[in-house]
C-alpha cells in the first residue's frame, strides 16, 4: 500500500483545490464527467510512467535479469481511477441551481435553437431530425442536478443543444483570461 500512498494523497489535493475552486463561484456551475475522466487518464499515465522510470532490475532463479516497476496497490488505485472515469465520463452535473431553473435554463436552449421537445416524467424527448435525443434531469442533492443526453450524437441540433446548455454556466476547470 505504501507505493500507491502518495498518488491517492496528491490525487485527493487536486479534487480538494478543484471543489476549492468550484464553491468559491458566485454563479451555477456545469461538472462534466468527461473532465473528471480526463484527469482521471492523466493521473493513470502519469503514475504508470514514474513507476516505469523507478523500476528496478532483479534477478530471477534461473539467472536472468528482469525489468520490475509493478506495484499492486498502484495498480489497484489505477483501475479504480479508470473505472471512475468510465461511470462519469458522460455525466453532467449543475452545481448551485434548483432543479426547476435548470429545466427553465434547457427550455430556453430549446427555443433558441428551434428544436421540438416534449415533456416526459423527468425530462424531455427532442426531435433533432430523424433522431431523438432523450434529456433526463433529475435533482441529486440540494443544489446538485444531474443532466444527462442520451441518442442523437451525430445529429448537429442535438450538439447545438448541448453546446448551448452548456454555456449557460460556469466551467468547472478554471478558464485562464489574459487582459491586453
Amino acid at each position: 500500500m505504501r507505493p500507491a500512498l502518495p498518488w491517492i494523497a496528491a490525487y485527493l489535493a487536486i479534487l480538494l483545490a478543484w471543489a476549492l475552486v468550484i464553491l468559491r463561484r458566485t454563479g451555477p456551475t456545469l461538472w462534466k464527467g468527461s473532465s473528471l475522466a480526463a484527469l482521471n487518464i492523466a493521473f493513470i499515465l502519469l503514475s504508470a510512467a514514474v513507476a516505469f522510470l523507478q523500476g528496478k532490475s532483479l534477478n530471477n532463479a534461473t539467472g536472468n535479469t528482469i525489468w520490475c516497476f509493478f506495484s499492486i496497490p498502484l495498480a489497484a488505485f489505477d483501475l479504480v481511477l479508470l473505472i471512475i472515469s468510465i461511470l462519469v465520463g458522460r455525466m453532467w452535473l449543475v452545481l448551485g441551481m434548483s432543479h426547476g431553473d435548470t429545466m427553465a435554463v434547457l427550455e430556453r436552449c430549446f427555443t433558441q435553437t428551434r428544436a421540438s421537445s416534449a415533456r416526459r416524467a423527468d425530462g424531455y424527448l427532442v426531435q433533432c431530425g430523424g433522431t431523438e435525443m432523450i434529456v433526463s434531469i433529475r435533482p441529486t442533492m440540494p443544489g446538485v442536478v444531474s443532466v444527462r443526453f442520451r441518442g442523437a450524437r451525430k445529429s448537429k441540433k442535438a450538439d447545438l443543444v448541448r453546446k448551448l446548455f452548456g454555456k449557460q454556466f460556469h466551467r468547472s476547470i478554471p478558464t485562464p483570461r489574459f487582459r491586453a
